[in-house]
């Protein structure tokens, strides 16, 4: 590979939700969690790697917790501006 530069595998996946939806955590005895999401024909599951919970996938899981958290505020905030009379956890 003279010349080239070599790079990681990479992607990009951009899912627009309309009606047809779902989210689920599929849990299990004996094994780690699956979450999955839908969204029209789009499905996205997420998994950790080799079966082994690490302290890595922890601070994923409470990342993405957080990051859905602000969606949902921002989703709301937008949803009720248009309709007015927002909830009080977002009247400032």
């Amino acid at each position: 590979m003279s010349g080239l530069e070599r790079r990681s595998s990479s992607a990009h996946l951009g899912v627009h939700v309309g009606s047809g939806w779902s989210v689920r955590c599929h849990t299990y005895p004996d094994r780690p969690p699956i979450l999955s999401v839908r969204a029209g024909e789009t499905h996205l599951s997420l998994s950790v790697t080799n079966d082994a919970v690490t302290s890595d996938h922890v601070e994923f899981a409470y990342a993405l917790l957080a990051a859905v958290n602000d969606y949902l505020i921002e989703c709301e905030r937008i949803r009720f501006a248009v309709l007015g009379d927002p909830p009080e956890h977002l009247a400032a």
